[in-house]
């Protein structure tokens, strides 16, 4: 009787925390498809459903999307320069830190344990000292600055992630490869990334992600219009208080397409990826 009583408060919490986090989708998918008269109307669903702000986005008819597909193009652009760039980083920095690196044991535990530290600073906090960075390299409004200070962020989980997942293959078979006349360079490319391949998507998509997400850092190094990511034009909506919400609705919900598509293609890879790495093999 105990555990029943248990299992049904934990289902009705459950259950609070998942309309409440459905919802604000649920309310953007419906004013998404409402006409400019029912936007400001509290209903659950559309008197008059129609597609008018997909194809005004689609149509760019609208002057604050005057430019999406642009803007979309320059945000996927961005987020893949992330991927690469943090998952590249993020092996090559794991390598060094892990068990079979040859640097001392205080070192690698150091590093570990600073590549996770450093989460306590807030990104806004490393905003100035790296747009002052951007700036004294002339890379300020471009899109290799704007990749570079994302994928700084990015990269010290993506290297305490890849030593975790590195630390759980068995030294045997690097031992083994080296006997046979292998070197580091080879083992590595050739023995340990292969068999790291869920680890290397789970990063990368974790890369993506957060690159696809970020607000400050483009709003701060990019200036140019024609090269702004979709989340600062987006926020061009919130200047005034009569913009058509429901095509910036749908706009949002536009642009949570390519992550989704990203997430199922390889989400039997992101839970093996992300925990596999805390278990010994």
């Amino acid at each position: 009787m105990k555990d029943l009583k248990e299992n049904l408060l934990v289902g009705f919490i459950s259950l609070i925390v998942l309309v409440w986090t459905i919802f604000p989708i649920y309310n953007m998918i419906i004013t998404s498809f409402k006409p400019w008269r029912e936007v400001w109307m509290a209903t659950y669903f559309p008197h008059h459903p129609t597609l008018e702000a997909y194809i005004t986005i689609i149509n760019q008819s609208y002057f604050r999307v005057h430019k999406y597909w642009l803007w979309l193009w320059n945000s996927i652009r961005v987020s893949l320069e992330v991927m690469v760039l943090g998952a590249l980083i993020g092996l090559l920095a794991g390598y060094t830190i892990c068990e079979r690196s040859a640097l001392r044991s205080f070192i690698k535990g150091t590093a570990r344990m600073i590549s996770l530290l450093v989460y306590i600073f807030p990104a806004s906090l490393l905003s100035i000292p790296i747009y002052i960075l951007l700036m004294n390299y002339h890379l300020l409004n471009t899109d290799i600055g704007l990749a570079l200070s994302l994928a700084t962020l990015v990269s010290p989980f993506n290297a305490w992630m890849a030593a975790e997942y590195l630390n759980s293959i068995p030294k045997e078979i690097e031992e083994a490869a080296l006997v046979d006349g292998a070197s580091t360079f080879q083992v590595y490319f050739k023995i340990l990334l292969p068999l790291i391949r869920p680890a290397i998507i789970a990063l990368s998509v974790y890369s993506f992600i957060f690159s696809w997400n970020n607000y400050l850092y483009p709003l701060l190094i990019i200036q140019d219009e024609d090269k702004f990511l979709l989340p600062v034009a987006l926020g061009a909506f919130l200047q005034a208080d009569d913009d058509p919400w429901h095509i910036f609705f749908a706009a949002g919900l536009i642009y949570a397409v390519p992550p989704l598509v990203l997430y199922y293609a390889f989400r039997r890879y992101l839970v093996s990826g992300l925990f596999r790495g805390a278990v010994k093999i």
